[in-house]
C-alpha cells in the first residue's frame, strides 16, 4: 500500500477524490487540530490520496513516513525505528524516554528551519500497542501532526481514533467511489470515451475500489474484453477478478483468517447466493458471523437472508483457488443442507441465479446433472439474456429425447452473440414438417421459430417473416399430427405467427394495416399468468407503441410501451427476452414527447441492471443516453456518450439502432466541428448492409445529409432533406417527419417552417409544442415572435433551438439594419449561456451564424488577447494604426461589445462556432 508515497503524482481527477483531498488537506492546516485520520478498506487509494495532500502541501510541511507491517507490529516501537538512533537499550524500555528521543528528533528538524513536521503513518492497522501509545502523545502535545492511514477495523490504533473522537483528529472515511467517479476514473485511465453501461459494470465488479478498478482495467484491456475502436472504449465480455495483483490481496485476506473462516468463505464463493441457515448448518455459526461482522460477506434482502461474498471479485479469486477436489466435497455438503433447508424465499432473479451457480459448480466438478434439468436452466440462461450460459447448459445435454430442445435453445444463443451462421446451421430442419429434425414439442418448436424471426430480423431486416410465419403454422399443425391429434396448428402458435405477419408489415412501412391488425391483441384483457398469451401480449404492446410515436401519439404509445414493461416486471421469465425492443419504444416516445428528464431517469434506472444486460443493450442506452443530449442541444456531450455507443453497436447491435446512430453522430460532428468525423460516419452508414427500424433509418440519413451541409454549395443537401421528409410523409411516419423538418430549417431551408407547424401541432408532448412555436415564429418572420419562441423552446429543455430562434432574430435585425437591437440579442443570448446549457451560436447554417469574423479579424483577436497594443498589431500586419483600429471597432460591434475588458469573454462565447467568414 506505501508504495506511492513518495513516487509519481496521481491527478486528482484520475482518483476521483476530490471533495476528500480538500476535505484534508484544509484540516492539516486547521489550527487546534492535530492531524488527520483516513479509514478505508484495502485498495481504496488511501495512499495515492496521501500522495495528493502532500503535493498541495508541499513547501508547508516537511512530511516524514513510517509503514506499518505484519513483522513490526511484533516488535514494540518497531514502526518508529527510525527516529530511534539515538536511544539506548534502556531508552527502549522506558515509553517517556522513546517518548524524549523522538521529540528530541523533530525539533531538530525544525531547527534546521524546515516547514512543519508532518508524520506519516501508512498500514497504521498494524501498529503495535506501544507506538499507537506514543504517536497519540506526540499528537495530543500538538508537536507534531499526523495523517494516518488505515484499514477500517483496526482494533490495534484504538486510542489514536479515541482523538478523532474527541475531535483532535479529523477522521475521514473513504468509501467506493461513485459510479460516476469509477466513469471518470475509467476514462482518465483509458484516453478516451467508455461506454456508460461498460462503466456502471466496471463500478459493481470492482465494488468502487480503485485498485480492484485499475485492476480490471488492465486485465480487459490485455484479455481483450475492453476493446477500443476509433478512440472510444465498451467491454464486450463481463470482466473476472483474476489480476495479480487482486489475487494477492485476496490471498492476504484469507491468510489473516482462521481456518474455519476461511472455509466460509470458500463455500459461500462457490455456491453464492446461499441462505444463512444453508452456511451455517454447513460452516457453523461463529465463522459466519464473524465475516459478516467484518464486512467479508453480506446478507440479501428477504427472510432466508441469502448471503455472499461482499465484494464480487473476491468469490472469483476464492473460487479459482479452491482445488477441484475440495470444491466437490465443500458441494457435497452445500448440496445435503440444501436438501433439508426450504428457506429460498427471496426474488426471482436471486433464486435464478443460485440455480445457475449451482449447475455451473456440479459441471465445473464433473458431477452428473439430468438432461431435463440442464435444459430447462438453458431456457432460463436465453430468456435472461445469458447465452453464454446456455450454450454451456446446452452443450451439457446429452440423451437424445431432449438432444432438439438443447439445440434450439443453443441457436437461441448464438443469435444474441451474433454467431448467426451457426445459428443458422443449428435452426435448420427444426421448423420443416416432415423432416426428422422437426422439433419434437410445442415449446421447442415456438422457441426455435422466436429464434429464427430474431435471427431474420438481424441479418435480413425483417425480410422473410411473412414465410416463417406460414412455415411455423405447418410445422405445428404436422407436429399435431404426430402427436395424435387434429392437423392445426397447436395453441399460441396462430397468435404468435399473426405477430410475426405484423412485424412484416412494419419492415415494409405499413404502419397503418400493422396498426389496425394489432388492435384485437391489444384490446385483450391482459394475461393473469406468465406464458406464451403474456409474451404475445409484451410484443403486440411493444408493436403499438413504435407505430404509434412514429404517428405523433406520444401518450397513447407510453400506455403501451407502460403495460409492456409492467408485464415483464410482473412475470418475469421468457418475457425478459423482450426487454430490449420495449426499452427502445418506450425510450422514444419519452424522447419525442419532449420528456427528458424522465428518459434520463430511466436510462439511470437501466445502469443499475445486472451485468449480463449491461453487456447485452449497451449500445442500446448509450445511443438514447446520447440522444437525449443532443435533442437538447448539449451537442458535445452527446457526442461523447454516442462515441462508444456507436463502437458498441458494430459487435452487439440487437435492436437494429446502428444506422440511427451513426447519422446522429455524424451530425453532432459537424456541429462541434469534427469534420473528418463526420465523413467517417456518413461512408459507414452509406455502406450498412440493414436499414434497422424504418423511422430511425430515415431520421439516420437526414442526419448525414444535414451534416453535410455546411460542406455543399449546390443546395443538394436541402434537397436531400426535403426528399427524405417527403418519404416520411408519405409513409404517415409523423415522428421521423418532424426531426427532419427540424434539420431543414437548421441548414437554412425554412421553406419547410409551414410544414413543421402542421406537423408540430398534430404532434402530443412539450418538445412539439417548442417547435410550434419556433415554426410559427420563423414563418411569421416577426423577431419578436423569435425571441418569444426562445422563451418556450427554453422551457421545454430545447436549448439549441432556443439558440436557433435567437439567432433568426438577429439575423433579422442585421438584415434590416438595427444593429443596436441585434447587439443587444447577442449580449443576451451571451447572458443566458447557463440557462441555454452552454450552446451559443447555430453553427449549421452559414445563413444563421450569430458571429462571422473574418480571418485577419480572428488573427487581430488573438493578437489582443495575447496582450498586444493596436499599435503592436500594426506593426505586425505592417498595417497603419488607424486601420487596425478601424478593424477593432468591427470586431466590437459584431461582438456587441464597447471595451476591450468585455473581448475574451465575448470571443470565448462563440466556441465552439468562432466561425470564419471568408
Amino acid at each position: 500500500m506505501s508504495a506511492g508515497i513518495a513516487g509519481q503524482r496521481t491527478p486528482a481527477l484520475l482518483l476521483g477524490r476530490d471533495r476528500e483531498i480538500a476535505e484534508i488537506t484544509a484540516k492539516l492546516l486547521e489550527p487546534g487540530m492535530r492531524g488527520v485520520v483516513i479509514l478505508g478498506a484495502g485498495g481504496m487509494g488511501k495512499t495515492a490520496l496521501a500522495d495528493q495532500v502532500l503535493h498541495r502541501l508541499d513547501g508547508i510541511v516537511t512530511a516524514s513516513f513510517i509503514h506499518g507491517s505484519p513483522v513490526l507490529s511484533r516488535m514494540p516501537y518497531g514502526v518508529l525505528s527510525p527516529f530511534l538512533d539515538a536511544a539506548n537499550p534502556a531508552d527502549m524500555e522506558s515509553p517517556l524516554a522513546v517518548l524524549r528521543t523522538i521529540r528530541r528528533y523533530f525539533h531538530r528538524v525544525s531547527e534546521q528551519g524546515s516547514p512543519q513536521p508532518l508524520l506519516v503513518v501508512d498500514d497504521a492497522h498494524w501498529l503495535d500497542e506501544a507506538s499507537c501509545h506514543v504517536l497519540t502523545q506526540l499528537a495530543m502535545s500538538g508537536e507534531l501532526r499526523l495523517l494516518v492511514l488505515s484499514r477500517t477495523r483496526a482494533p490495534r490504533i484504538q486510542e489514536l481514533l479515541s482523538l478523532a473522537r474527541d475531535g483532535l483528529l479529523a477522521r475521514v472515511d473513504l468509501g467506493a467511489l461513485a459510479p460516476d467517479a469509477v466513469h471518470d476514473v475509467c476514462v482518465g485511465l483509458l484516453g478516451g470515451p467508455l461506454l456508460r453501461a461498460s462503466s456502471a459494470l466496471l463500478a459493481t465488479a470492482s465494488g468502487g475500489n480503485p485498485l480492484y478498478l485499475r485492476a480490471l482495467l488492465a486485465r480487459t484491456r490485455r484479455l481483450g474484453q475492453l476493446v477500443e475502436g476509433n478512440g472510444a472504449w465498451f467491454l464486450r465480455r463481463e470482466p473476472d477478478g483474476l489480476d495479480a495483483a487482486v489475487v494477492d490481496l485476496v490471498k492476504g485476506q484469507l491468510g489473516n483468517r482462521t481456518p474455519e473462516e476461511r472455509e466460509t468463505l470458500e463455500t459461500l464463493a462457490l455456491s453464492q447466493p446461499l441462505p444463512r441457515a444453508v452456511l451455517t448448518a454447513v460452516c457453523g455459526p461463529a465463522a459466519v458471523h464473524a465475516l459478516l461482522a467484518d464486512g467479508l460477506a453480506a446478507a440479501g434482502p428477504g427472510a432466508a437472508e441469502p448471503l455472499r461474498v461482499a465484494q464480487p471479485l473476491h468469490a472469483e479469486v476464492i473460487r479459482s483457488l479452491v482445488p477441484a477436489v475440495r470444491s466437490s466435497a465443500i458441494r457435497s455438503r452445500v448440496t445435503a443442507a440444501l436438501d433439508d433447508d426450504r428457506s429460498m424465499d427471496t426474488d426471482d432473479e436471486t433464486r435464478s441465479e443460485a440455480m445457475f451457480r449451482r449447475l455451473e459448480w456440479a459441471l465445473d466438478c464433473g458431477d452428473g446433472v439430468e438432461d431435463e434439468q440442464l435444459l430447462a436452466a438453458a431456457r432460463m440462461a436465453n430468456d435472461d439474456g445469458r447465452p453464454l450460459l446456455a450454450v454451456r447448459f446446452g452443450a451439457a445435454v446429452q440423451a437424445a429425447p431432449h438432444l432438439l430442445a438443447a439445440r434450439a435453445e443453443i441457436a437461441a444463443a448464438y443469435v444474441e452473440t451474433a454467431d448467426y451462421a451457426q445459428a443458422r446451421v443449428l435452426l435448420e430442419g427444426m421448423l420443416e414438417p416432415d423432416l426428422p429434425t422437426l422439433a419434437p414439442d410445442e415449446e421447442t418448436l415456438t422457441r426455435a421459430a422466436l429464434a429464427a424471426a430474431r435471427l431474420c430480423q438481424r441479418t435480413g431486416g425483417g425480410r422473410g417473416l411473412d414465410v416463417l410465419a406460414a412455415t411455423w403454422c405447418s410445422a405445428s399443425a404436422d407436429l399435431s399430427v404426430r402427436n395424435g391429434g387434429a392437423q392445426e396448428p397447436g395453441p399460441g402458435v396462430p397468435a404468435g405467427a399473426e405477430l410475426l405477419r405484423i412485424m412484416g408489415l412494419m419492415v415494409r412501412g405499413d404502419y397503418s394495416q400493422a396498426l389496425g391488425r394489432l388492435k384485437p391483441y391489444t384490446d385483450r384483457p391482459l394475461p393473469a399468468a406468465p406464458g406464451y398469451d403474456a409474451q404475445w401480449a409484451v410484443l403486440a404492446h411493444s408493436l403499438a407503441a413504435e407505430i404509434l410515436v412514429s404517428g405523433g401519439r406520444i401518450s397513447s404509445a407510453l400506455e403501451h410501451s407502460g403495460t409492456a414493461m409492467d408485464l415483464i416486471h410482473r412475470f418475469g421469465g421468457q418475457l425478459h427476452a423482450g426487454c430490449g425492443s420495449v426499452l427502445v419504444r418506450h425510450a422514444q416516445a419519452l424522447l419525442h414527447g419532449g420528456y427528458f428528464a424522465e428518459l434520463e431517469r430511466l436510462l439511470a434506472a437501466k445502469l443499475r441492471e445486472p451485468a449480463h444486460r449491461l453487456l447485452a443493450f449497451g449500445g442500446t442506452l448509450g445511443v438514447f443516453e446520447g440522444a437525449v443530449e443532443i435533442h437538447q442541444g448539449r451537442l458535445r456531450e452527446g457526442l461523447a456518450r454516442l462515441h462508444p455507443a456507436v463502437e458498441a453497436l458494430r459487435a452487439a447491435d440487437p435492436e437494429m439502432l446502428l444506422p440511427y446512430a451513426l447519422g446522429l453522430a455524424g451530425y453532432a460532428s459537424t456541429v462541434v466541428g469534427d469534420q473528418i468525423q463526420t465523413a467517417r460516419y456518413a461512408k459507414e452508414l452509406r455502406g450498412l448492409a440493414y436499414i434497422g427500424p424504418l423511422p430511425l433509418w430515415l431520421v439516420g440519413r437526414a442526419c448525414a445529409a444535414a451534416a453535410l451541409a455546411g460542406q455543399e454549395t449546390d443546395g443538394k443537401a436541402a434537397a436531400d432533406l426535403a426528399r427524405i421528409a417527403a418519404e416520411a410523409r408519405a409513409a404517415g411516419l409523423l415522428s421521423a417527419e418532424k426531426d427532419i423538418l427540424e434539420l431543414c430549417l437548421a441548414t437554412g431551408d425554412l421553406h419547410q417552417a409551414d410544414r413543421l407547424q402542421e406537423v408540430a401541432a398534430a404532434f402530443e408532448g412539450g418538445a412539439a409544442e417548442a417547435l410550434l412555436a419556433y415554426a410559427g415564429a420563423v414563418a411569421s418572420g416577426n423577431p419578436d415572435r423569435m425571441v418569444a419562441a426562445a422563451d418556450e423552446a427554453v422551457r421545454h429543455r430545447k436549448y439549441l433551438l432556443a439558440v436557433e430562434s435567437i439567432g433568426h432574430a438577429i439575423r433579422f435585425y442585421g438584415s434590416h439594419g438595427n444593429l443596436r437591437r441585434q447587439r443587444a440579442l447577442i449580449q443576451q443570448l451571451r447572458r443566458r449561456r447557463g440557462e441555454l446549457a452552454g450552446v451559443t451560436v447555430s453553427y449549421l447554417s452559414p445563413s444563421l451564424h450569430l458571429v462571422r469574423l473574418t480571418r485577419r479579424e480572428h488573427e487581430i483577436v488573438d493578437l489582443l488577447l495575447s496582450g498586444a497594443s493596436t499599435k503592436d498589431v500594426a506593426a505586425h500586419f505592417t498595417l497603419s494604426q488607424r486601420t487596425v483600429e478601424g478593424h477593432v471597432y468591427r470586431i466590437y460591434v459584431k461582438l456587441g461589445i464597447s471595451r476591450r475588458a468585455d473581448l475574451e469573454a465575448a470571443y470565448r462565447a462563440l466556441e465552439p462556432g468562432a466561425s470564419m467568414a471568408p
